[in-house]
């Protein structure tokens, strides 16, 4: 039986490979349960493979701006809850990427982009939404609530920290 290849990787592994990256090829990922989830679980594959169980945390600590901006990735096999707390409850910000019982109503659009600088996975919801860029070294996750409120922090992920097993 042939394994199928996560989107993200086929793509990076397609467009990293040559030296010539072409500016922000956007492709869709699919609205359906798991989608996103698998582009974030390969966007972030050497990190969530720290986890031997496959579930677990990762906590990075960063810059909003000129605040501290603290995040946390809650991972397991069918999806990722994500908190952001910048300067320590200013802003708060929690979200699942791709929970499996999610309607995909309020979604406008769920895309990944080939960036010059890197992959970006991007979910615009009528109520807000998120966006996740990294170069492999660095994230990026920008974040708008329903009311309006929006959130930039960037990470470097070489500071990231993992917490075998935990779940929020």
């Amino acid at each position: 039986m042939k394994k199928k290849i996560p989107l993200a990787t086929s793509i990076a592994l397609c467009c990293f490979a040559s030296q010539t990256v072409l500016a922000d090829n956007i492709i869709k990922v699919p609205r359906e349960s798991g989608a996103v989830h698998s582009e974030f679980k390969t966007l972030l594959s050497d990190y969530i493979s720290e986890f031997k169980s496959g579930v677990g945390r990762i906590a990075l600590k960063g810059n909003a701006g000129n605040d501290q901006c603290k995040v946390d990735f809650y991972t397991n096999e069918s999806t990722t809850f994500v908190t952001v707390n910048v300067d320590d409850g200013d802003y708060y910000n929690e979200f699942y990427i791709d929970h499996p019982t999610q309607s995909f109503r309020k979604i406008l659009f769920q895309n990944l982009i080939m960036r010059e600088d890197g992959v970006e996975l991007k979910v615009v919801k009528r109520d807000g939404g998120y966006s996740i860029i990294t170069d492999g070294k660095q994230l990026t996750l920008s974040t708008k609530t329903g009311a309006g409120e929006d959130s930039t922090c960037t990470f470097s992920l070489a500071q990231a920290n993992y917490f075998e097993g935990e779940t929020e």
